[in-house]
């Protein structure tokens, strides 16, 4: 979901997406539309954009926190899906 969220925007970017991974266009605009309206007016969210300088760009999630994190695109997936640990059942769980 995050990838595929992150990845550029367009008809014809969703219709290779949707291709690529099998995931159909509705879903992936559903995923988008979550990422920019349904994570952004949750309380962890507001806490997280306060501490990021400059602000994250909510239009361009999740794409534009991924690249506000240091090294390779492995890298940035892993600390953004640390980032969300906290919402998605996974507080206090070990980093493999």
């Amino acid at each position: 979901m995050v990838l595929i969220s992150a990845m550029r925007e367009g008809a014809t970017a969703a219709r290779r997406l949707s291709e690529l991974t099998g995931v159909s266009r509705r879903t992936i605009a559903r995923w988008r539309k979550w990422w920019r309206s349904v994570f952004t007016a949750r309380p962890f969210w507001r806490q997280v954009a306060a501490t990021i300088m400059p602000p994250i760009d909510t239009a361009r999630l999740p794409a534009s926190l991924l690249e506000r994190f240091a090294g390779d695109a492995t890298s940035q997936v892993i600390a953004l899906l640390r980032l969300l640990l906290p919402i998605t059942g996974g507080v206090g769980m070990q980093a493999a």
